[in-house]
C-alpha cells in the first residue's frame, strides 16, 4: 500500500491557490477532511482535497430543465 504525503494547511494552500485561513475554515466546517496528528497538528492529503472538490462542485442544469414561472410572478421559497 502506497503512503500518501501529508500536507500542512500552508502547503496545501500554496498548491491549490487558497489562503491557509481558507483551508483551515474548510477544515473547521467539516467540509475538508484531515488527519489529526495531535490536538494542534492537523494534516491534509491531496486525495482529501480532490474529494472536497468533487463534493463541492455543482453542475448547472440546462435552461430547458429549469422550472418556468409566469412573467411577473415572484418566486416563493418554502421555509
Amino acid at each position: 500500500m502506497e503512503r500518501e504525503r501529508l500536507l500542512s494547511p500552508k502547503q496545501l494552500s500554496e498548491i491549490v491557490g487558497l489562503s491557509p485561513a481558507q483551508i483551515r475554515a474548510l477544515m473547521n466546517d467539516g467540509r475538508l477532511e484531515f488527519v489529526e496528528i495531535s490536538s494542534k497538528t492537523k494534516m491534509l492529503t491531496m486525495s482529501g482535497w480532490e474529494r472536497f472538490q468533487r463534493n463541492a462542485t455543482r453542475v448547472k442544469r440546462p435552461d430547458s430543465d429549469q422550472p418556468r414561472l409566469p412573467l411577473g410572478e415572484p418566486q416563493h421559497h418554502s421555509l
